[in-house]
């Protein structure tokens, strides 16, 4: 499959129509509903468990169903590069739909807790792999100029799952048939598939890789390392939580050491080198993931134990962020040139503003007031997240532009699988280890939004120096095509 020309440096994106004409309607609709399954499962699943654990039991596991499924998609995410150049884009994007549908079978069917989590294994890893292989095919089945219109489009996704997916479990937990969840979702997987199938491109195999050369032992090493960091989550003695969570971030930077080396690697070269574009918007992107999931984590337990709410109504709260986000990369589609770059500093600065507000109102605010510096969170991210990712794309070393994009959820993923183990053992230093009480939660989701405050902040001078980057590579960009253009 052919790379689209870059033509990211454009001076305005292209029509919101273009996503649907030339063929690139079946794109559009595909890679959408790629993103669907996974948003919708995400919130669903977090809506079904406590009917759950009352039915099969294993509440010691509860988090790990949301862990395993995490830690999985980070693997999935890792490998989706390798797989679609082992098998082409068109069946590696279907055989990912596959994993996904076994996996959400297993889940649908568990009599106990540890086949259940067997399941939510499986659905994660395919998961990741379609969601990295979905970036990738959205740098190369479209043209630089609709890549932000069309990551505006899947961002638009992640507000309808929000929207709908606590509905649809809400449904299957008052009537007590949690299985439905997940049988639910089973035609639109096997529809998803299919459809996957027919819309992708053939594309042939790399010839020189070959199943042997799947890098298995880099990927089990960064699952090991993600697990560790996930586990701290479970271990009460402090001492042992710092130890699990150095061990994770040094497995993690060791199978970073070794990929550099790799044939077939699973991150682009120098993936986290400040002195390069794509090691400053990985940097990025490692930092703001944390900030919805500081929001994610905590705000709903805050609005049920500290301001008296139900479950589903401190749910939909806790969802603006995610709506807000939405709309918000809607709006920043139709920017270009100057505003571009304003909204890639800009929206950081918002995020780190949001998330100062919310910690300072957590306790004594209307809820409203709250929900305000929600929005303003969810906001920021989505002014800068799109063209994050439509400039990582563009500016990925030649030859290393699908690996650079199929890793970002691999990258993102990981921001908050660190950024949760973090979040948590500032939550327990808080007090909240000791009981879910209005004090406790309310100083936890002071310390945890007010230190993680400092990630969009340096977001926004990662900003600063990408748009350094960007400058300096349209210009060499340019003065190569004056030195090939013939002479007068």
């Amino acid at each position: 499959m052919a790379q689209h020309p870059d033509t990211s440096y454009s001076s305005k994106p292209g029509p919101w129509g273009d996503l649907l004409r030339d063929g690139r309607g079946v794109y559009t609709v595909s890679l959408s509903l790629g993103i669907a399954l996974h948003a919708t499962d995400t919130f669903i699943v977090s809506t079904v468990m406590p009917t759950v654990i009352a039915d099969i039991g294993g509440a010691a596991f509860y988090a790990w169903v949301v862990m395993l499924y995490m830690t999985a998609s980070i693997l999935g995410a890792a490998s989706g590069g390798p797989v679609k150049l082992m098998f082409g884009a068109r069946r590696g994007y279907a055989a990912a739909g596959l994993v996904f549908l076994f996996g959400t079978i297993l889940s649908a069917s568990a009599p106990t807790m540890p086949v259940l989590l067997a399941g939510r294994l499986i659905q994660g890893f395919g998961a990741g792999m379609i969601v990295a292989q979905n970036v990738a095919l959205i740098g190369e089945l479209f043209p630089g100029n609709l890549r932000v219109r069309m990551i505006a489009v899947t961002s638009t996704v992640w507000a309808a799952a929000a929207l709908f997916g606590p509905m649809i479990g809400g449904v299957f937990a008052q009537i007590g048939w949690w299985r439905g969840a997940f049988w639910f979702a089973v035609p639109i997987i096997v529809f998803f598939t299919v459809s996957a199938w027919r819309a992708i491109p053939d594309t042939r195999p790399a010839r020189d890789v070959v199943i042997a050369r799947f890098p298995i032992w880099r990927v089990a090493l960064l699952g090991i390392g993600v697990l560790a960091i996930g586990a701290t989550g479970n271990i009460e003695a402090l001492a042992t939580r710092l130890a699990a969570f150095a061990f994770g971030l040094a497995l993690i930077w060791l199978t970073i050491r070794i990929d550099r080396g790799a044939e077939n690697r699973v991150l682009p070269s120098r993936p986290f080198s400040l002195s390069g574009p794509v090691g400053t918007a990985y940097w990025a992107f490692l930092l703001i993931a944390t900030a919805p999931m500081t929001v994610g984590i905590y705000l709903p337990l805050a609005y049920q134990t500290i301001h008296g709410l139900s479950p589903l109504a401190a749910g939909y709260l806790g969802a603006l962020l995610a709506l807000a986000w939405s709309v918000a990369a809607l709006f920043t589609a139709m920017l270009h040139g100057g505003a571009v770059r304003a909204a890639m500093v800009g929206g950081p600065a918002l995020s780190a503003i949001g998330l100062a507000g919310v910690a300072l109102t957590i306790t004594d605010a209307p809820v409203l007031v709250i929900a305000a510096f929600t929005v303003v969170t969810g906001t920021g991210v989505g002014l800068c997240m799109s063209h994050l990712m439509s400039w990582t794309m563009a500016l990925a070393a030649p030859g290393e532009e699908s690996i650079t994009a199929s890793s970002i959820h691999t990258i993102r993923s990981l921001g908050i699988a660190i950024g949760a183990a973090v979040a948590g053992l500032i939550a327990n230093g808080a007090g909240l280890g000791s009981g879910v009480t209005t004090a406790t939660v309310g100083a936890a989701v002071f310390w945890v939004t007010g230190v993680f405050t400092l990630a969009p902040i340096g977001v926004v001078g990662l900003a600063i120096l990408l748009i350094w980057h960007r400058t300096r590579h349209a210009a060499a960009a340019q003065d190569a095509a004056q030195a090939a253009a013939p002479g007068d």
